[in-house]
């Protein structure tokens, strides 16, 4: 099995870093901060961060064909000015469970937003997966921690993972309809202590996933649910992860210091920082988010 280590992006204090994901326009890396209810940008050659709170809790930003971000905070949908900080509603989302929020997301090659929502305690089977792309379709229910939305190379299957159900989820996915069928589970994550959490995937259709509690990013095979892969972290809540860079190659993980104790933060104090690794591996660039009626 492949190993590498993770080395600091920069040194942060996150409280609940989220939503890896790289802007290719602005060759940058953003994230979001659930918790301290901010987003962020970093330039991985500079270094250079800048932050923008938007208010709510946030679990997902995307990049939007208008040059805007989407943002998906607790009980809406909205778009964001990164450079202004001005926030426009686009669609409202479980008003009627002021307990629940926006967790991961990711938008499929049509350019349609795919965004799960959870209790704000985790609380069993409160959450729904639903599908955005101008309007709101609920696309499965009864989940509990909804994250790590991906698609394969081509387009005909995606993934999910509930966290609470230590496992990974395949669909068959209907490109031109939105639609999902034939849900199974293709890979087992069962070590003590251990969650799956974001995900994403390499151009060899290997999916890479954050280990909550497991102070690493394993990569998968899908086909038999092999691990083949482990990235290192010097961190125990490994949060999300995503690759770009020029070459696509490398891999950008959040990761976060909530659920962590005193003294675990004594011994990972880099707990809620930004890593990279450079894989040699290409990934999978993400998709825009595309709005309706928009070019």
């Amino acid at each position: 099995m492949k190993t590498w280590n993770a080395e600091l992006l920069y040194k942060a204090d996150l409280i609940l870093g989220e939503g890896a994901h790289w802007h290719s326009g602005w060759k940058m890396f953003l994230y979001v901060d659930i918790e301290g209810k901010k987003v962020g940008r970093i330039n991985p050659l500079t270094k250079e961060i800048e932050e923008q709170d938007v208010y709510k809790r946030v679990g997902t930003i995307v990049p939007a064909t208008n040059g805007k971000l989407i943002v998906a905070l607790q009980g809406s949908i909205e778009e964001l000015d990164f450079e202004t900080g001005k926030l426009r509603d686009l669609v409202f989302i479980e008003c009627d469970k002021l307990n629940n929020r926006c967790n991961d997301g990711k938008c499929d090659a049509a350019g349609r937003l795919w965004i799960g929502t959870m209790h704000v305690d985790a609380k069993l089977h409160r959450g729904a997966l639903y599908k955005f792309d101008g309007e709101i379709r609920k696309m499965a229910d009864n989940i509990s921690v909804s994250n790590g939305i991906c698609w394969s190379t081509d387009d005909r299957t995606m993934y999910h993972i509930d966290s609470f159900e230590h496992n990974i989820k395949a669909y068959d996915f209907d490109l031109d309809s939105g639609d999902i069928s034939n849900e199974r589970v293709i890979v087992e994550i069962n070590e003590p202590g251990q969650m799956p959490d974001g995900m994403c995937i390499d151009s060899d259709g290997m999916l890479w996933v954050a280990i909550w509690g497991g102070c690493c990013v394993n990569r998968y095979d899908p086909g038999t649910g092999d691990l083949v892969g482990r990235v290192n972290v010097d961190a125990p809540n490994v949060t999300s992860c995503a690759f770009g860079g020029d070459d696509m190659n490398q891999l950008f993980i959040t990761t976060a210091r909530i659920g962590l104790n005193e003294d675990q933060l004594q011994q990972y104090p880099l707990s809620g920082s930004l890593f990279y690794v450079n894989t040699n591996i290409k990934g999978v660039e993400m998709n825009n988010f595309i709005l309706k009626g928009s070019k």
